[in-house]
């Protein structure tokens, strides 16, 4: 009986009929994971792309013009985030603020707008750095802040392995008064 089953090992491990399925079915779930990482690694780069052109087209839009009114900046607004099709825009904010520059560099809001989100205050500090090289004394800055959760299927549905709900995806646009130093809201 010892000889039969030694007999049996031996034909077992000398036959290689079958080792490619064994393989594959090795290597799925590496390639499923592979599959899932390229849909959304393509799909967030896609997204971080459109949000880059809304708040660059957003904030540059803003600084042609020396006076604005809530409803048109409300339009404009709107009207960027239409870039984003076809994700679902109800997860996107967008924050235009006009800052104020200040003698020692620091940069206070004189208005804002939101949307999706809450507009900052007037005389809050700046929601980014302005860096000091276009900061200047008496000229505002239009800043443009997006925010954006991805939720993809792959991350729906690995949630409670990755404890991740969604991705966070942003972008900040910074422009100078193309008309003027100052871009007043009426």
């Amino acid at each position: 009986m010892t000889t039969r089953k030694l007999s049996l090992l031996g034909q077992l491990m000398s036959d290689r009929s079958g080792i490619s399925g064994l393989e594959f079915a090795l290597l799925l779930p590496l390639i499923i994971a592979l599959f899932a990482a390229t849909l959304d690694l393509g799909e967030a780069l896609m997204v971080n792309r459109r949000l880059n052109q809304i708040a660059t087209t957003t904030s540059d839009i803003t600084s042609q013009e020396p006076t604005w009114t809530a409803s048109s900046i409300q339009t404009l607004v709107e009207g960027t985030s239409s870039m984003l099709t076809p994700f679902d825009a109800t997860a996107l904010k967008v924050q235009v603020s006009v800052l104020n520059v200040s003698s020692t560099g620091t940069a206070t809001v004189a208005w804002s707008y939101g949307y999706h989100t809450a507009a900052l205050a007037k005389g809050a500090a700046s929601p980014v750095a302005i860096p000091a090289t276009i900061a200047e004394s008496g000229v505002q800055m239009v800043v443009t802040v997006v925010d954006y959760n991805l939720t993809t299927v792959f991350t729906s549905l690995l949630s409670k392995v990755t404890g991740l709900e969604s991705y966070h995806l942003g972008s900040t646009a910074l422009s100078r008064p193309r008309v003027g130093n100052a871009v007043e809201l009426l």
